[in-house]
């Protein structure tokens, strides 16, 4: 039964979970039949979907209003505030809901409350233990698969890839290179002299692809942060359940308005090549045994740390509660190398990924550009979930397919290392070496805390005076932790930071 059959007639949740099961791409459905209705998200939650009781939608704002909606969820907003995104099925607002990636909601007739389930997790279903060679070749006849997809549904129009000196942007630059398409446009941004920008032109130019260096300046960010529209688009994109992810939507704005961007072009990025092939797992998580509060303590560490003084013990206490409940261990629980890996990289899959990273593409919905994620296709989640931990660990296996491919020698460069310092900002180096050997490395340390502000994410603290920044340069972490202060500010869930 398919999901347009669905719509005609009665269905049951096995026939719902077929039809799902053959939808390629990206998508977010939500159904009305004479048996009743349902949502559903896809594997990643690329379209977020809210409900409150009987009542779907596709825009929380618009149903919080419908709903009158305005009591503030507490512990959604404390998860906004320590991690810029709400955990598990609560946005920001108490009888709002989010429905979370891979799963579907069914509303029966005269039945206010659905029922909710989960139709595919990000958890191994076997270990593949085939030789590294087979896999290799396995991800990149993925690839190749994927790629051709997005050059049949493209169909001769601009493509424009942000390309960074990373890896993740390279494959899917070369691979579309490789299969002769021809209408390519690289682009690169951030602060002027930054080592990205660098290696990008420099692949570009392997890969014969024009190429363009659009500088982030703090100034457009400041102007940009201040207007109409930065508020627009926050309204748009947040979901009442995530700050929203500026990516790259300033320069794609200025270049619309001086129509160098083809209003028909597809924009596809690199997220996220790193997380779904392993290049978050920790080392401290490759012991044979895992102790439980040690998985919790990475966890919080890598998600709930936007401000050092929201850490308190009762809340680490709680969040670590929580946590427990919800990967269902005890304290006690004995926990081999690979279950602890599984829940580390689960709960990011489901929560900053799903809710954060890939949130980043309303930037592009909003400019009314058409978008592609070729590494969260559900062929190449469903292989990388399924690859050992020793072969994920720090991109093994991945690196190792990149070099055997190596088209046009484009892997050559290896794995860049990006100074934190662009351009002429890498004389900060100087007197905090200095410091170090006159002082200590905590005080090196802390002066490098307070020149943050100038390095390579000195656009995204623009919006901020220097002075704002450095009364709190001890208790943040990065520019979301200011972002998020802001957003849920101007949400009247905290006072306002002036």
């Amino acid at each position: 039964m398919t999901v347009r059959e669905l719509q005609s007639r009665p269905f049951t949740i096995q026939q719902v979970t077929d039809a799902i099961a053959v939808i390629e791409g990206p998508f977010a459905i939500i159904v009305n039949s004479p048996s009743g209705y349902f949502a559903v998200t896809d594997h990643c939650r690329t379209h977020p979907i809210f409900f409150s009781g009987d009542t779907v939608s596709n825009d929380a704002r618009l149903l919080q209003a419908n709903k009158n909606l305005l009591r503030p969820d507490a512990q959604g907003v404390r998860d906004a505030r320590m991690a810029g995104f709400v955990t598990g099925g609560r946005t920001l607002f108490h009888g709002l809901n989010q429905l979370e990636s891979g799963s579907f909601a069914v509303w029966n007739p005269n039945v206010c409350a659905p029922v909710i389930q989960s139709y595919t997790t990000y958890q191994p279903t076997y270990f593949n233990t085939a030789s590294n060679v087979s896999l290799i070749q396995d991800f990149l006849s993925i690839m190749d698969s994927v790629i051709k997809g997005i050059i049949g549904r493209a169909n001769g129009r601009p493509i424009w890839v942000p390309l960074s000196g990373g890896l993740d942007s390279r494959l899917i630059l070369g691979k579309l290179v490789e299969h002769q398409y021809s209408n390519l446009f690289a682009f690169t941004y951030g602060p002027k002299g930054n080592d990205e920008a660098k290696f990008a032109r420099q692949i570009a130019h392997k890969l014969g692809v024009k190429w363009g260096f659009f500088p982030s300046v703090p100034r457009d960010m400041r102007q940009f942060f201040s207007s109409e529209e930065r508020s627009s688009y926050w309204k748009f994109s947040d979901g009442l359940c995530s700050l929203p992810n500026f990516q790259d939507f300033p320069i794609l704005r200025k270049l619309q308005k001086l129509e160098l961007l083809p209003p028909d072009s597809i924009i596809i990025n690199g997220q996220t090549g790193d997380f779904i092939s392993g290049g978050h797992i920790p080392e401290a998580l490759l012991a044979n045994s895992v102790e439980p509060k040690v998985l919790l303590s990475l966890i919080i560490k890598k998600h709930f740390s936007l401000w050092h003084s929201l850490k308190t013990s009762q809340n680490i206490e709680i969040l670590s509660s929580e946590l427990r409940e919800r990967l269902q261990i005890t304290s006690t629980s004995k926990l081999d190398r690979d279950e602890a890996i599984n829940h580390y990289e689960r709960f990011e899959y489901e929560e900053r990924q799903s809710k954060f990273v890939i949130n980043g593409q309303r930037n592009y919905e909003y400019l009314q550009q058409e978008w592609e994620l070729p590494l969260w296709d559900r062929t190449v989640v469903n292989f990388w979930k399924n690859i050992p931990a020793d072969l994920k660990y720090n991109q093994a296996l991945y690196w190792r397919a990149l070099k055997r491919w190596n088209f046009k020698n484009i892997f050559d460069f290896g794995r860049p290392e990006i100074n934190h310092w662009p351009g002429l900002y890498k004389s900060i180096l100087i007197p905090s070496r200095l410091i170090r050997l006159s002082f200590g490395s905590s005080k090196r340390d802390a002066f490098l805390k307070r020149m943050l502000y100038f390095g390579m994410y000195r656009d995204q603290y623009a919006p901020y005076s220097y002075r704002t920044f450095l009364s709190k340069a001890g208790d943040l972490r990065n520019p979301i932790s200011l972002l998020s202060n802001t957003w849920l500010s101007e949400l009247g869930l905290l006072p306002s930071p002036n």
